[in-house]
């Protein structure tokens, strides 16, 4: 009856916080190396991350066999480590760096903000459960 309480939804969001992180990460990294001579620019496809973990979530078909009640779920960390991309560029400094500073900082930004949103979407799934809960009081 638990597995019912937690929709598709809330698995989701919580698969986009991650992947988020994990790109605030890589952002992050790109800004420090700006600097770097030969550094290349990395990011994490977002939209293909979050169709692979849905994938491993079980919404697309894909059921794991539990031959054991010991067994640990598919959800619990199954999708592990998002695939890194190279970002190459067409403009590259003269030391052949491919971060831009202006383009990392509006990615980074736009990361940021959609992090904020999504928590913002799961707190109120948890107040919505909560209130269900409490019975409505």
């Amino acid at each position: 009856m638990i597995g019912g309480l937690f929709d598709r939804t809330i698995n989701l969001l919580g698969s986009s916080l991650d992947i988020r992180a994990a790109r605030q990460k890589l952002l992050a990294s790109n800004i420090a190396n700006q600097e770097t001579p030969g550094y290349r620019a990395v990011d994490i496809k977002f939209e293909d991350e979050l169709k692979k973990r849905e994938g491993l979530n079980g919404s697309s078909g894909l059921i794991l066999a539990r031959t054991s009640p010991m067994h640990i779920t598919a959800l619990a960390g199954a999708a592990g480590e998002p695939s890194v991309l190279d970002r190459a560029t067409e403009i590259e400094g003269y030391d052949k760096n491919s971060v831009g500073i202006e383009g990392e900082m509006v990615r980074l930004s736009e990361n940021s903000l959609m992090y904020a949103t999504s928590t913002t979407m799961l707190k109120s799934k948890f107040s919505l459960l909560i209130t269900a809960i409490r019975e409505g009081r």
